[in-house]
């Protein structure tokens, strides 16, 4: 007989196994919210030590533990897995470095009197938590490169180079300046911590700053004892983490937002460093090392001022599908990298199929004109965000060094788009970021009339490989074409399914960016917030956001921003979550699409790009023509004065009843079958057979031509069974739906 396995995780076990038993269960008892179960852990031995009695110990804690199922146990298997963390490996020097910096004499011998790594680690988290979590963000510091989109590296070009340490740093005023340029509320608390971190084999010494803040009010739905659904409300912590490294003049920051990464960056260098930004921006950059996925080999640019010997790659280092895993050539600079690659490793070896190259050295030789004295630079790319000129102290050299970049086309530095221009191509932004897809050809970006090297230096796309394969349709070919490489410059040839010539095209064409969602995001809703009179934004959806209100007619008006409603799917998975959510009233929903149903719950949806002001107006758009479909529109609503069923296209209609929140239909399938239970319904037969009902449909009844959760969020509120068995009709009554609850009006901007 097979036996059960116990639910208990892998670091519950090793804590109870491997920990002194007297800790480890005071750290299994920890609860941190109401939600969590009482363990009842039985009490600890009266001898700890007494192995026996010790030993019987850890089995009883196993087996009360084994009672509980996983859901149950998952928090404080996470605690224990952050608990191990650091007691294991680089953990350890993260937790002694922080201890040494934050716990006074005598708590700092009661930690050294642990026995191990793992209980001092206990020790610090059940006596000392903020320590603790200071010590784990150390911990994760230095791997920021691996976060890639959480991740940004900025530049700091200081006329003197400040050496100061983390006490030199006025903590309250940096957390007063975060504050205030986020627009947090007077009641939500920022933080700041500063913290030395010493050099390694890898780092200069650096300083690390924690920010802690609340984030915007947020809710999950909660499964009560007696069935009924509940709301629980709650205010996410958020934390921001920033790394300067005074040697290199380089600021590197974590956090969620990139408006937040920004924000931190900016506040750091102003209060900290004295740095005036409105002069001199910090410099965002980023090193694009896919050139040399196709030859490791270049080429000395023409430079004025310069005469180059060579300029020769003389490390390459690529990450094998994750970070840990990589693989490193390095050569003499008299060697040709590209030879050696090819000798000892193949002709197609790996660096031609990198995934991405992680570092990049590479080694010139120059002399500047009219001086005979041979001089050398040495250049070292780290990933997208890291590169070794700033630490050049030659002001000069470095320059040059981001000159033979930009020529090379590995560097690319980010330049904030002016807010009028973002004005001119709003319309353009808007489409980009209503595509389904993430990835974004160039010949679209040419239709759309948007420089894609533009839109790359403001942050908003991010280059990719080339296409692969491409759709020809015209007179003389129609079908999929391979790209290949040709003679000419610019320009790709297309080969056809069976060798024929599909003819020349742009390379530029071909090209491939991915779009910055999120950054793309904010920008779009910093350009629609002076239509707000309450600035409110709550990410709802990753394709619906609440944005605040407008005022109309004396009313606060919810207004929400939604993108990719010409998709049914998503617009149903929409209406939805709106018809879950209890706000107050009929709200304006923003839509981003040109094909979109007339309502999404009991909000109306209004085409963004209908309602540009003229070029010469302050506003982007025309708040008179918003209001006006709002107004148009809200009696439907509100339900309208009779059901009926309103076709957006063939696939897509809203269901309307007096009282009812509109209801979002997709598919032909749904349209019909409520347009019959409604045509019933207005002529006076409530009750329709399911067989007239089903007519010309493969299935018997109505529920599969709806989703699992749709169907049971409709039955018996917009259709439910008739009198007699076998028949169904429209529900037209309208239901009680308790108390409502809305905690819109206490959302804040999301950092």
């Amino acid at each position: 007989m097979a036996r059960k396995a116990i639910p208990i995780g892998p670091n519950i076990l090793a804590l109870i196994e491997d920990a002194r038993i007297d800790l480890a269960r005071a750290a299994l008892s920890v609860r941190e919210g109401e939600n969590e179960p009482d363990f009842a852990l039985p009490d600890n031995p009266s001898d700890l030590t007494d192995d026996d009695a010790v030993e019987a110990f850890r089995l009883d804690l196993i087996q009360t533990l084994s009672e509980f199922d996983q859901d149950e146990l998952r928090p404080a298997e996470q605690r224990s897995r952050r608990i191990r963390a650091l007691a294991d490996g680089k953990g350890v020097t993260s937790l002694t470095t922080i201890i040494k910096q934050q716990l006074d004499d005598t708590q700092s011998q009661e930690f050294d009197r642990q026995p191990d790594q793992l209980c001092r680690s206990i020790w610090t988290y059940l006596n000392a938590r903020e320590t603790f979590e200071d010590a784990e963000s150390f911990h994760f510091a230095r791997q920021f490169r691996e976060h890639g989109k959480l991740y940004d590296a900025f530049e700091v070009e200081l006329e003197n180079h400040l050496a100061f340490d983390a006490t030199a740093i006025d903590e309250m005023a940096l957390a007063a300046k975060i504050k205030g340029v986020l627009e947090l509320k007077p009641e939500i608390s920022c933080t700041v911590k500063a913290l030395d971190l010493p050099a390694t084999e890898t780092h200069p010494a650096s300083i690390m700053l924690i920010v802690r803040h609340g984030g915007p009010l947020s809710s999950v739905y909660d499964h009560r004892h007696d069935g009924r659904r509940g709301t629980i409300y709650y205010r996410p912590p958020n934390e921001a983490t920033l790394i300067y490294t005074p040697s290199l003049r380089q600021i590197e920051v974590c956090a969620d937002s990139p408006v937040v990464r920004q924000t931190v960056s900016d506040s750091f260098a102003e209060v900290a460093l004295g740095h005036d930004i409105s002069q001199k921006p910090l410099t965002w950059k980023r090193y694009n090392l896919s050139r040399f996925r196709t030859s490791l080999r270049l080429q000395p640019p023409e430079i004025d001022g310069y005469a180059f010997a060579f300029a020769r790659v003389v490390e390459a280092e690529i990450r094998l599908g994750v970070w840990r895993r990589k693989l490193q050539l390095k050569v003499a600079v008299d060697d040709d990298i590209e030879e050696v690659a090819d000798k000892y490793l193949g002709t197609r070896n790996i660096f031609r199929r990198a995934e991405a190259f992680s570092r990049i050295a590479i080694a010139v030789a120059y002399n500047r004109v009219g001086d005979e004295k041979e001089r050398t630079l040495n250049l070292t790319i780290s990933g997208t965000k890291s590169c070794n000129l700033q630490s050049k102290t030659d002001p000069e050299e470095r320059a040059l060094g981001f000159a033979l970049l930009k020529e090379w086309g590995i560097l690319s530095a980010f330049r904030q788009i002016a807010s009028d221009d973002l004005q001119a191509i709003f319309p353009q932004l808007v489409q980009l970021h209503d595509r389904i897809e993430d990835e974004v050809s160039g010949s679209y970006l040419r239709e759309l009339g948007l420089d894609p090297s533009r839109l790359i230096e403001g942050g908003l796309l991010e280059r990719r490989d080339r296409q692969d394969v491409v759709l020809i349709d015209d007179d003389d070919f129609a079908g999929e074409s391979t790209v290949k490489p040709s003679a000419v410059e610019g320009i790709v040839n297309t080969i056809g399914p069976f060798g024929e010539d599909g003819g020349k095209r742009p390379a530029s064409d071909v090209e491939m960016f991915a779009i910055n969602g999120q950054w793309l995001h904010e920008t779009l809703m910093r350009l629609i917030k002076p239509l707000l009179s309450k600035r409110t934004a709550q990410i709802l959806d990753p394709d619906l956001t609440l944005l605040g209100a407008m005022q109309v007619d004396g009313a606060e008006v919810p207004v929400y921003f939604a993108r990719r409603l010409n998709d049914p799917k998503t617009a149903q998975r929409l209406d939805v979550a709106l018809r879950a959510r209890n706000t107050a009233g009929v709200g304006i929903i923003l839509a981003a699409s040109e094909e979109l149903p007339l309502h999404l719950g009991s909000n109306v949806v209004v085409p963004l790009l209908s309602h540009l002001a003229s070029a010469d107006e302050d506003l982007l758009f025309t708040r008179d023509g918003i209001e006006l479909a709002y107004r148009n529109n809200i009696s439907l609503a509100r339900g309208g004065v009779s059901p009926r069923v309103v076709r957006a296209g063939t696939q897509s209609g809203t269901l309307y009843i007096p009282g009812k929140e509109p209801l979002h239909l997709a598919g032909n399938d749904q349209l019909t079958i409520f347009e019959r239970l409604v045509a019933a319904f207005v002529s006076g037969s409530t009750d329709v057979y399911v067989g007239d009902l089903m007519k010309g449909f493969a299935a018997k009844s109505p529920q599969p031509a709806f989703r699992t959760k749709m169907w049971k969020d409709i039955v018996d509120i917009y259709i439910g069974k008739g009198a007699k068995r076998g028949f169904w009709r429209l529900i037209t009554t309208a239901v009680q739906t308790g108390e409502i609850v809305d905690a819109e009006d206490d959302a804040e901007t999301p950092v």
